[in-house]
């Protein structure tokens, strides 16, 4: 009896072991496919990122994506895509360090951001970026006039200021590279933040399960704004509009790289290159299949082929 006991103790340590020992592998697959399904994915090339499945568009980078939709055009070629992510990568440690630095007199007057902490870290991310890192609106084309008729695509000449590269090589841009910049750097510092269009300007978008408001910081100091401030500005839109376009709307990493293949588009387009400037509004079309405005450009540019 005795023995027999002392098989049954052993038998029950040993499935015990056996068990502990699958459970203990089945939780590492776990793991392991749930790091290799949230992994970046690092394109290297512009016809690597277009290829990409939905799926994992989702995870690149923003700045990624915004580089390489820049390479190829006029006034790219110094985009080096590994220096320049480095560069941004540094710049979101300058924001960090920012918002601890400040911290504190946000909890002195927490009123003065409407007691939310989230406002506090936008504001200051926005004001790091004109203020330590002295990136601004390019001026000129404010003075230019070019910005005041959106039917043509002189604004759209040089892609330095259209995508961040700009920003990173001259420390100048637009309402198309500067909200992207605060997104790319509220990113990396663990922000919910997204891209926003209006017609003819795009915005970001704080969205978490707390609350929800726009940054705009364009222009000089920061503002937020309600989404019936954009339904005027820059220019107003119909209910058409914004249902087709997707203005007002947050913005998915797929549209995302629609709205940065339309701006690659009409930067072609004003250097006549229209077989090129069609082939990125059909790219862009895919996340805003609606886009009447997107058809449009296309009609124009087959026209002068």
């Amino acid at each position: 009896m005795k023995r027999k006991n002392q098989h049954k103790a052993t038998f029950k340590k040993k499935h015990i072991l056996v068990v502990g020992i699958l459970l203990t592998g089945i939780c590492l697959l776990g793991i392991t496919v749930h790091r290799w399904r949230h992994a970046a994915v690092e394109p290297q090339t512009l016809s690597e990122l277009l290829d990409l499945p939905e799926d994992k568009l989702a995870r690149v980078d923003i700045a990624r994506m915004n580089l390489l939709c820049a390479t190829g055009l006029p006034n790219s070629e110094n985009i080096r895509l590994n220096d320049h992510l480095q560069t941004l990568d540094r710049w979101a440690e300058v924001a960090k360090k920012a918002e601890e630095k400040y911290l504190p007199t946000y909890y002195q007057n927490p009123a003065k951001f409407e007691n939310s902490l989230s406002k506090f870290k936008a504001i200051t991310l926005a004001l790091t970026i004109q203020e330590d890192l002295k990136c601004k609106y390019n001026i000129e084309l404010v003075r230019s006039g070019v910005m005041q008729d959106m039917r043509r695509t002189k604004f759209f000449s040089d892609s330095r200021d259209l995508f961040v590269h700009g920003l990173i090589e001259r420390r100048t841009g637009t309402c198309s590279s500067l909200p992207v910049l605060i997104i790319i750097l509220g990113r990396r510092c663990g922000y919910p933040l997204y891209l926003v269009t209006s017609k003819g300007h795009l915005f970001c978008r704080w969205q978490d399960s707390h609350e929800t408001f726009n940054i705009e910081a364009a222009s000089r100091g920061v503002n937020i704004f309600p989404d019936s401030h954009y339904r005027t500005f820059p220019y107003p839109f119909t209910n058409r509009e914004m249902n087709n376009e997707k203005y007002l709307k947050t913005l998915t990493s797929f549209e995302e790289l629609g709205v940065f293949m339309n701006t690659r588009g009409l930067c072609l387009q004003e250097h006549n290159l229209f077989r090129q400037a069609v082939e990125a509004y059909g790219v862009s079309l895919r996340g805003f299949s609606n886009s009447e405005l997107t058809r449009t450009y296309i009609d124009n540019a087959k026209r002068r082929f």
